[in-house]
C-alpha cells in the first residue's frame, strides 16, 4: 500500500522552483516522475536513500523544467479574463475590476465597463490603445541613441515574434508587451531599432545590440520565460 503523498520543501531544477511531493510504495521497484499542474511527484521504494533520489531528480532536470513550463502555460492560458483577475502590465499586475463606468486604470485596479460584449476582446482593446503611447518614446530613444531617423512604428498582433523591423524602415511591436517589464520591453525595442542598422544577427548586430542596450541578454531570458503569460489573452 503506498503511503500518502509528503509535501517537500519547493525543489529547484535547471532554476526553476516547482513545488514537489514524495510518494513511497512498498510495490515500487523503481523512481517515477509525475509532473502536472500541482507540481513533480516523486514515486520510490519505501527505503530509496534521499540522496539517490536527489541525484536522480537532478539528473532530469532539464526535462522536469521543461515539462513543468509547459504545464503552467496550459495552466494560464485556460484562464479567462474575470472579475478579481491579476493581470501583468508593465511588470507588475493589476486587479481586473468590473465596473458600469469607464474603463480606466486607477492605482493597481483596472476598472472595464464590460457592456454586453466579450470581456476579453474589450480587455485587449484597451491594452492596445495604451501601446502605442507607451512605445513611441521608447523607439524615439533608441532611434536617438543609435543616431538614426524615427521609424513608422506600428501593432502587431502575432503570436509568436515580439517584434519585427522591415526593410523600409516600419517596425511592428506586439502590444503584448504592454505586459512585460520595462526591461523586456526595452530589449525588443532595442532590438528592432537596431535593425535599421542591421537587417541580419550577423556579430555587428549582435555588437551594436550590445553597445544600445547592455542588458539585452538578460531581458531575453526573462521575456523567453515568461512570455507565456502575456499571451494568455
Amino acid at each position: 500500500m503506498s503511503r500518502p503523498a509528503l509535501p517537500q520543501p519547493p525543489l529547484t531544477c535547471a532554476g526553476q522552483t516547482l513545488p514537489y511531493q514524495l510518494v513511497r510504495s512498498p510495490r515500487r521497484r523503481t523512481i517515477g516522475l509525475k509532473i502536472d499542474e500541482q507540481g513533480l511527484t516523486v514515486f520510490a521504494p519505501p527505503n530509496l536513500p534521499a540522496a539517490q533520489l536527489e541525484t536522480l531528480i537532478q539528473t532530469r532536470a532539464t526535462w522536469i523544467r521543461t515539462k513543468w513550463t509547459e504545464c503552467c502555460q496550459k495552466s494560464a492560458l485556460r484562464v479567462a479574463p474575470r472579475e478579481g483577475a491579476m493581470l501583468p502590465y508593465l511588470g507588475r499586475t493589476v486587479r481586473l475590476s468590473l465596473d458600469s463606468g469607464p474603463t480606466r486604470l486607477e492605482g493597481e485596479v483596472l476598472y472595464l465597463n464590460p457592456g454586453r460584449g466579450d470581456i476579453t476582446v474589450k480587455l485587449q482593446r484597451w491594452y492596445q490603445a495604451q501601446a502605442l503611447p507607451f512605445f513611441l518614446p521608447r523607439v524615439a530613444h533608441y532611434a536617438e541613441q543609435l543616431g538614426v531617423p524615427l521609424p513608422a512604428v506600428a501593432l502587431s498582433n502575432a503570436r509568436r515574434r515580439w517584434g519585427s523591423c522591415h526593410a523600409r524602415g516600419m517596425i511592428r511591436l506586439n502590444w503584448r508587451l504592454l505586459k512585460a517589464s520595462p526591461a523586456e520591453m526595452d530589449y525588443v525595442i532595442a532590438h528592432e531599432v537596431t535593425h535599421l542598422r542591421h537587417m541580419n544577427h550577423g556579430p555587428v548586430f549582435r555588437e551594436t545590440l550590445q553597445h544600445l542596450y547592455p542588458d539585452h541578454a538578460e531581458a531575453h531570458r526573462t521575456l523567453r520565460e515568461r512570455g507565456f503569460l502575456y499571451h494568455a489573452f
